[in-house]
């Protein structure tokens, strides 16, 4: 009898673990987790757009599918605007767990303001792929504080190229532009398309400097690293200046605003991809297609730094893991197909994404959307010492007065490096006085 009872014993250790539970009359459990057959509670994420809107940047149709994937949770919308800026949120106690924002921005707003948060564990735990990263991009984004600590995922970005009115280009008998052209390829098409012609001044070339000095090729700040300075007045920025400079110096030129490219009346301009459907719905007549950024000989075969927005997870936040969850399904392949889709610059390294950049919108129909993938982001500009004293710089000021007044670029960068220097420092005693 005990041999039998032994046998029995023996049997159900053996199937035990299909079974679950034959031993000592434990109840038969359905295989799988038993915690994931449960329904998830419901709660409610608090998103913070403080770029673009919600609107903008995540249709009906991604809203939808957030939804599908998400039931338990709720997720409440905030734009950025009057009563919702930063201050705002913490003095109302409605703090974010999701925020969306400039990656440039992650000390001056993030930090600043108390919501940085090192996903790194977040990572980790969710097995979060970041080889899924463009390589560039993600250094950007550890680039920006000195421990590389990894505060947020980058999650769209705005792709930077050379759009052309082909129309001009047809009028004047001159050959459309090309991928890989150089700034001095370019420099030459607007010497020849800056131009009168009958009671229309046509315009070769326009862009913004600020962004072609803050995004630039070189992966050169515009402070000091190590020190609570500036560092403009230097061999990098001449070269940047000059380069610009050139095509402003043209006989008639101006720095033209950017939203006269739909007016039918400039040649080429570098802007971002996001602005060019603005010009053709208030133009739908504009004859435009797009080439690669012009390709510095300096730094050949690079294009601008990434200029990203990224999804941070608040450290105030009572639920991380689930806003993670939520910014994680964000960066798959199958959201950022639909960003893609859209118009949204991915941040994926992912051929596909980038194949079906702009499928759902008419006005990127035919154009060679490639142009916008055409060379690799720039690497990371040396991260800053986290405790130094951050102020914005703003390059447009300094050389729109540059080329106004026909001075030469040492002497503007010279001028704004002491500008800047200014600034950091009533910065800094503003610091100390609010300390005290």
């Amino acid at each position: 009898m005990i041999k039998k009872r032994e046998t029995v014993w023996l049997s159900c250790l053996l199937i035990g673990a299909l079974l679950n539970g034959c031993s000592r009359g434990e109840p038969i459990e359905p295989a799988g987790d038993p915690a994931s057959q449960k329904p998830k509670d419901p709660i409610t994420l608090t998103w913070y757009f403080a770029q673009s809107s919600l609107e903008a940047t995540l249709d009906p149709s991604i809203q939808e599918a957030l939804k599908a994937k998400f039931p338990h949770i709720t997720l409440n919308f905030i734009n950025r605007g009057k009563g919702s800026e930063y201050a705002d949120l913490i003095a109302q106690g409605t703090l974010p767990d999701i925020i969306y924002e400039s990656t440039a921005f992650t000390t001056s707003r993030v930090i600043t303001n108390g919501f940085h948060y090192d996903l790194q564990e977040l990572v980790k735990k969710h097995n979060f792929d970041l080889g899924s990263i463009e390589p560039n991009v993600l250094a950007h984004t550890l680039a920006q504080n000195s421990e590389k600590k990894l505060y947020s995922l980058p999650f769209t970005m705005n792709k930077y190229a050379l759009f052309y009115n082909k129309d001009i280009f047809d009028r004047f008998g001159v050959a459309y532009p090309k991928d890989g052209m150089t700034w001095d390829d370019v420099y030459e098409l607007s010497r020849l398309l800056t131009r009168e012609d009958g009671a229309v001044t046509y315009q070769g070339f326009t862009t913004q400097p600020n962004n072609i000095m803050l995004n630039n090729q070189l992966s050169i700040s515009p402070l000091h690293t190590k020190e609570d300075k500036a560092t403009i007045h230097n061999d990098g920025y001449k070269l940047l200046y000059d380069n610009l400079r050139r095509f402003f110096e043209i006989p008639g030129a101006i720095i033209a605003p950017l939203g006269d490219f739909s007016k039918g009346t400039i040649a080429t301009m570098v802007n971002s991809h996001s602005a060019i459907v603005g010009a053709v719905r208030a133009n739908p007549q504009l004859n435009w297609d797009v080439v690669s950024v012009p390709g510095l000989k300096e730094r050949p075969n690079t294009g601008f730094k990434p200029a990203t927005l990224s999804l941070f997870v608040a450290q105030t936040s009572k639920y991380k893991d689930e806003a993670f969850e939520v910014i994680s399904y964000m960066l798959s392949e199958e959201m950022q197909t639909l960003l893609s889709k859209n118009g949204q610059g991915t941040t994926l390294k992912s051929a596909a994404v980038k194949k079906a950049f702009g499928q759902n919108v008419p006005e990127w129909a035919g154009k060679n959307v490639g142009a916008l993938f055409y060379y690799p982001d720039a690497p990371p500009m040396e991260p800053r010492d986290s405790k130094l004293t951050d102020v914005g710089v703003d390059f447009g000021s300094s050389f729109a007065t540059m080329i106004k007044d026909k001075t030469d670029s040492n002497t503007a960068l010279r001028s704004f490096e002491e500008e800047i220097n200014k600034a950091i420092e009533a910065a800094k005693a503003a610091k100390e006085v609010k300390a005290k």
